[in-house]
């Protein structure tokens, strides 16, 4: 018996030991009082200015691959990426060990640097040649390009396509990006590029700020490379918001945080949250079953706590007054307009039902997510890991309450909640295998275990970072972006050697109408071609998308009366039509020639199969110089009205 308990005791000593020596030993904000203010603000700067100086780093080693005439896409450009990967897996092992070795923390705030020098390099690498974001000006980022072409020319919150109508998409990041291209005088179309690259570099240290809040740092630092696992490029914004919101949300309504640590205030709670909704509120619509849920589960366990509950309602309450400067004038614009169609949300494709399961999948990044619910269950007592499984189950329940509200022709795009269920398997593993590390060293010699930890540390940093390189270097949508036709009908110099420009000029158009176009303002343009509103701040008269149109623009009604137009006796008619109307006045026509007709394009609702092409033939006879000043080019014709008596 007595050996017995020497045993257990050893066993319990190790387990402490393997504990201590994956905690960090002290940090700023748990023992505030041992430290002076400066040393604190100091170490709570500390990941910035690590960021900061990989930042540097990271310019530095594209400027000396510039300076050698690297080809964005050749191989040994990948090689070099590649081997960047290596160096950031040993460089992130041997931070650790040292830290550790010498009993400091400072590695916690290294590694997020680390992650986000080689996702910022990798992008800034695979995006070098072409002034364009991922995907150039197609899809999405036709009307996201418009939106900072917009912004870069008022700063009110505006559509971006129609005159006269509040923004109805979440404008922070685009306004953000639009007033830096104003302040800078960069181009809109081009600064999109920039924030791409921007939010890949931010987001594995927003990440690690957010969670450090609710985790030891060094856990934090872990689960700061899980957005390299599971990135979203083609939509930035929402993948920077996606990793905010769960940590944010745990803190802000749940009342969680790390022992030692203090609350933020609700007012700077609130703020965050309201910057967030700015960004992308759509994440937000899961916290209506996820705040019942949550409450529910506290109440069946006794723990019910009303201040918490009051405190969680009250930092909700800021965040939507700190985001009314976006969401009043719309909703007071949704309640005031004459026509109300949201075509916004009917976007549905065959995949869109799937489930997310990626617990299921014979992948490393499966087996991590199976490993992620494992720990959530074993782990449930625990308020983090019930509160992620809360979340977690609202996700599912959100997918199915969607098909409910598709049933009734209402739907709620719940297949965009799907990127969430890995943030939270892989956030989950990350701490499961911090407590599967300390109870194998609390049963082994940790001398003896201390190698195949940092050997498979070592393996997991090499996997996370060459498997984002792989992401984006065979990314069909990075290789648009070098063959996206430029302004001035050109391509980027690193396009396909089979690619030609796949549209005329814009530079000519623009030049064009510049010129004789007489009235104030911005004209508002008839025309299906998408790169003039991505370059000029043009107002269309008609959305070239209907899933991107202003739910209060009367999208169908514009195309009845393009229509009854079309149909006009006469070319007197026709301009009347078009001039004098519900709607917008056509100050410019930009519209294909095929033989005797010009051709609108738009793609249509077509719910539940996406969208469908619908087109308008306008025949040329309408379109006449006692109008409209008329000039073809590369087989379009551009006509501009005419003042009245001109």
């Amino acid at each position: 018996m007595q050996d017995s308990a020497e045993g257990s005791d050893a066993v319990l000593t190790r387990a402490r030991q393997a504990e201590a020596a994956l905690r960090p030993r002290r940090t700023e904000d748990e023992t505030p009082h041992e430290r002076s203010g400066l040393r604190r603000w100091c170490g709570s700067a500390r990941p910035i200015f690590f960021a900061v100086l990989v930042g540097l780093v990271v310019l530095g080693i594209h400027l000396l691959a510039l300076r050698a005439g690297a080809h964005p896409r050749s191989g040994r450009t990948e090689y070099g990426l590649h081997t960047a990967a290596m160096v950031v897996a040993a460089l992130a092992v041997g931070a650790v060990w040292w830290a550790r070795r010498t009993g400091r923390t400072w590695d916690s705030d290294l590694l997020p640097a680390l992650f986000a020098g080689l996702a910022g390099l990798t992008m800034l690498t695979a995006l070098h040649g072409t002034p364009f974001d991922v995907y150039g000006v197609q899809g999405d980022q036709s009307f996201r390009t418009a939106m900072v072409t917009r912004f870069a020319d008022t700063w009110q919150i505006v559509d971006y396509t129609y005159r006269d109508l509040p923004g109805y998409y979440a404008p922070g990041y685009f306004w953000l990006l639009g007033r830096a291209a104003a302040l800078t005088g960069v181009a809109p179309w081009h600064i999109l590029k920039f924030g791409g690259i921007a939010v890949a570099f931010a987001v594995p240290l927003v990440s690690y700020l957010f969670w450090r809040r609710l985790v030891a740092p060094r856990h934090a630092a872990l689960i700061s490379a899980v957005p390299l696992i599971v990135p979203d490029l083609y939509e930035s914004y929402g993948w920077l918001v996606q990793l905010a919101m769960i940590p944010w949300w745990l803190e802000a309504v749940h009342g969680l945080t790390r022992p030692g640590l203090r609350r933020r205030h609700p007012i700077v709670l609130g703020l965050i949250g309201a910057a967030l909704f700015c960004v992308y509120y759509y994440y937000f619509f899961l916290f209506i079953l996820v705040f019942p849920l949550f409450l529910a589960v506290q109440w069946l366990r006794g723990e019910f706590d009303r201040r918490v509950a009051g405190r969680g309602i009250v930092v909700l309450t800021i965040a939507a007054l700190g985001s009314a400067i976006f969401w009043a004038p719309l909703a007071w614009n949704f309640l005031t307009a004459p026509h109300f169609e949201s075509l916004n949300n009917r976007w549905i494709t065959l995949n869109s039902g799937d489930l997310a399961l990626p617990m299921l999948e014979p992948t490393v990044v499966g087996a991590l997510c199976l490993f992620g619910l494992g720990h959530l269950v074993l782990t449930a007592r625990e308020a983090l890991s019930r509160s992620l499984l809360v979340v977690l189950v609202a996700l599912y329940l959100w997918h199915a309450l969607g098909f409910v509200f598709l049933a009734l022709d209402v739907p709620l795009m719940s297949f965009r909640m799907k990127t969430l269920v890995p943030l939270v398997l892989l956030s989950a593993a990350a701490l499961g295998l911090v407590r599967g590390v300390q109870w194998i060293l609390g049963r082994i010699s940790v001398p003896a275990m201390w190698p195949v930890v940092a050997v498979g540390a070592g393996l997991l940093a090499l996997m996370v970072g060459d498997g984002f390189i792989n992401r984006v270097v065979d990314d069909p949508r990075v290789r648009a972006a070098h063959n996206e036709t430029l302004p001035d009908g050109s391509l980027p110099p690193f396009h396909d050697t089979d690619k030609q420009p796949s549209l005329p000029a814009t530079t000519r158009v623009d030049a064009l109408i510049e010129a004789t176009y007489r009235g104030t303002g911005h004209p508002v343009v008839l025309s299906d071609r998408t790169h003039l509103f991505a370059y000029q701040p043009y107002y269309g008269f008609v959305q070239w998308n209907a899933n991107y149109s202003h739910p209060t623009a009367q999208y169908h009604h514009r195309l009845r009366l393009l229509e009854e137009a079309a149909g006009s006796v006469s070319p007197v008619e026709f301009a009347a039509k078009t001039g004098d109307n519900p709607y917008d006045r056509i100050d410019a026509i930009v519209l294909r020639v095929d033989g005797d007709n010009l051709v609108y394009r738009t793609y249509d609702d077509d719910f539940p199969f996406g969208t469908k092409a619908r087109t308008i033939l306008v025949p040329s006879r309408l379109v006449t110089a006692e109008h409209f000043e008329l000039t073809e080019i590369d087989g379009y014709l551009v006509a501009v009205r005419r003042p009245v008596g001109a």
